[in-house]
């Protein structure tokens, strides 16, 4: 196929065409290749009008759609018949997404890359969830276009606000310093376009690789970094331009992997709760506290105090003093219906985690993690005991995996837990799916080869989440 000229935008002597035309076919492409430093997005489109066909591109490096949405090249190749603009595209699309380019095409909910009539409009194989969220924020809008938003009055406390509202800044300003992306009325929002549910799932497919390459005996410096590249080209991150700051973004630690495993739950509860009333960006907290579909309560006085008793004095450190400064009372829908309190052995437990993770954690409950022993990491949350759900009886050591936000304090769960008969080990023991034979739960005894007592459960029904606890230390 011989060469076919390219016009830039706006060149002299340019072949006119038509204003409104059809998009046949769209594709965006993006590619992060860490070794030569390259962030590039590539999107091609093929035009039809009135019997003319053209070939648009749009391309240029990432990172500058950031501080320039119009930023890139925006180049048109013309044809007298679709069959050549469509045989011009499919060029394109096959070099680009080829082994030498190494671009990927993109899911995106709403593209703002391509030509000006596309912004806006999905792009790429969107998974059904995706479908209905779009279908859900469409349906208001067709029904009232003129309807003012409705006003909601607040039914919860002051407390209960202020605590909804730093949960839900956590987790965003979380989300948006890692990925390169901000919150709004869309959704989670790249330079590129809205992420989509389906977008997600094949960065946790880019991240599984990763994982498996990780736990190989003999580890590839190389490979890590090219499925690291494979990864952040289909989740966009922000780790700079130069070449030691992508270096560093490899992908090549237990830490690291496990980092990006919990940037992907986050965006998935990120568009889990903002449903099709925009949670993240309604500026109502009542909105927010519904969307968590957990009901929180403040406690009577004389609660507050037996709890706030039993955290403090569970700690086993004595060199740090842990101050309990608010205690509220949590219930997720039908976790109480599901606990298998008939296993018997129920102890109120503790299970810490980021500001950040909180409303993930009431909205969706607690998670089986998903990166597991095969890492051979040194962190209990993430394997000493297997692929189960850890939780500890001393409040200090549940704050070290509950990191502080803003407000300089650690978020703590007291769980009531059903162990059943319990397993105890001397020894860390990686791989458990489940407890040995005839038992509920296992246990991590202190003082042997764990630092300190840890129970875990293999089963999510053994657990609901009773109180959230706030702890200064």
């Amino acid at each position: 196929m011989a060469e076919v000229k390219a016009w830039r935008e706006g060149a002299p002597g340019e072949p006119k065409f038509p204003t409104n035309f059809e998009v046949v076919k769209k594709a965006v492409l993006q590619v992060t290749d860490i070794k030569t430093n390259r962030n590039k997005y590539y999107a091609v489109e093929l035009h039809s009008a009135k019997g003319k066909f053209r070939v648009y591109t749009h391309y240029g490096r990432t990172d500058d759609l950031e501080t320039n949405p119009d930023a890139g090249a925006r180049e048109s190749r013309y044809f007298s018949t679709l069959a050549e603009a469509q045989n011009q595209y499919d060029k394109i699309y096959r070099e680009k997404t080829g082994s030498t380019k190494g671009y990927k095409e993109l899911s995106l909910a709403s593209s703002k890359i391509g030509s000006r009539k596309t912004f806006g409009q999905s792009s790429g194989n969107i998974d059904d969830a995706t479908l209905k969220k779009l279908a859900a924020k469409a349906e208001p809008a067709k029904k009232d276009k003129k309807a003012a938003p409705p006003t909601v009055t607040i039914t919860i406390t002051k407390e209960i606000q202020d605590l909804v509202t730093y949960l839900y800044k956590e987790a965003t300003n979380a989300l948006t310093s890692t990925v390169n992306a901000t919150i709004t009325a869309n959704g989670i929002e790249t330079p590129l376009g809205v992420l989509t549910i389906g977008q997600i799932d094949k960065g946790q497919t880019a991240l599984d690789a990763l994982v498996a390459a990780f736990g190989k005996k003999k580890k590839s410096a190389s490979e890590l970094t090219d499925l690291s590249g494979e990864f952040y080209t289909v989740i966009p991150h922000r780790f700079g331009r130069s070449r030691a700051e992508a270096q560093e973004a490899v992908l090549d630690t237990a830490d690291k992997l496990n980092q990006k495993q919990e940037t992907l739950q986050l965006m998935r509860d990120m568009l889990s709760v903002n449903g099709a009333t925009n949670v993240l960006v309604n500026p109502q907290v009542e909105q927010k506290y519904t969307a968590l579909k957990c009901q929180i309560d403040t406690v009577a006085a004389d609660k507050a105090a037996e709890i706030k008793k039993y955290v403090e004095k569970s700690a086993v450190e004595k060199w740090t003093k842990y101050k309990v400064k608010s205690v509220w009372q949590v219930k997720r829908n039908g976790e109480h219906e599901s606990f298998a309190e008939s296993l018997g052995n129920t102890k109120l437990l503790f299970h810490g985690s980021a500001a950040r993770n909180w409303v993930g954690i009431l909205s969706r409950g607690l998670l089986m993690p998903k990166i597991v022993v095969s890492l051979g990491v040194d962190r209990t949350d993430e394997g000493w005991l297997g692929n189960g759900i850890y939780f500890g009886n001393a409040v200090c050591t549940s704050a070290n995996y509950a990191s502080p936000g803003k407000r300089g304090t650690h978020l703590i769960s007291v769980v009531n837990v059903a162990l059943g008969k319990i397993k105890p080990f001397k020894k860390i023991t990686y791989g458990l799916n489940k407890p040995p034979a005839g038992f509920h739960s296992c246990h991590g005894v202190r003082g042997t080869e764990f630092d300190d007592d840890e129970f875990v459960v293999y089963d999510t029904k053994q657990q609901r989440l009773e109180y959230l606890v706030e702890v200064a230390s």
